[in-house]
């Protein structure tokens, strides 16, 4: 038998999210990182004052080993956090600057926006060997908990579009794409957009 528990995020649990965060989203973030994705992650990690931080992952454990994770941060908190995680961005790539910002802000005028009354989901993964087993659904719910406890009207998630596992989830959970957008990192990716109202 499966004992399935929701936890947050503490600052010792790098290693798991940089694994499952590079698993769901290396491409991209090497594209904009250029190399430094380990490094940059890592600082944003173990800072609070950012939206990739410790404080807005939680993780999901089967009999105590963690097999998954969502990121996620609602509107105010990526009004307030933005600029600091810029800043904390701009620390970490020092010299290798002008390429790392052009495409990181590409990336933000495409993807990872909290819109207003948004919940913003910024990372899902499970780890491969619990894949298929329906664990998805549940960092996901307990997102829509969060999101409903604060009042908030939306989900939202920027998915690639290549990953229909992925996008037929979401569709199960009842999110809908509300748009399609090409990010060009030097590589090209394709984006949708998909919203859930919450009732």
């Amino acid at each position: 038998m499966y004992e399935i528990f929701i936890r947050k995020a503490q600052n010792s649990d790098f290693q798991d999210f940089y694994n499952l965060v590079y698993f769901a989203s290396g491409n991209v973030l090497d594209s904009i990182f250029q190399g430094l994705t380990k490094d940059v992650l890592k600082a944003l990690y173990k800072n609070e004052k950012n939206l990739y931080s410790f404080k807005h992952t939680i993780f999901i454990e089967v009999n105590g080993k963690i097999a998954g994770l969502l990121v996620g941060y609602d509107f105010r908190e990526s009004k307030l956090e933005s600029i600091s995680t810029f800043f904390n961005i701009i620390h970490v790539t020092k010299g290798n600057r002008f390429a790392i910002l052009k495409n990181l802000f590409k990336a933000y005028t495409k993807i990872g926006k909290a819109l207003r009354d948004e919940y913003y989901i910024s990372n899902v993964a499970i780890y491969p060997e619990f894949r298929g087993s329906g664990l998805g659904t549940k960092p996901m719910l307990h997102a829509e908990q969060t999101a409903s406890k604060r009042n908030l009207k939306y989900l939202s998630l920027d998915v690639e579009c290549k990953n229909e596992t992925a996008v037929n989830l979401y569709k199960k959970l009842g999110y809908k794409i509300t748009e399609k957008k090409t990010l060009n990192l030097g590589k090209v990716f394709h984006f949708y957009r998909m919203v859930k109202e919450i009732n």
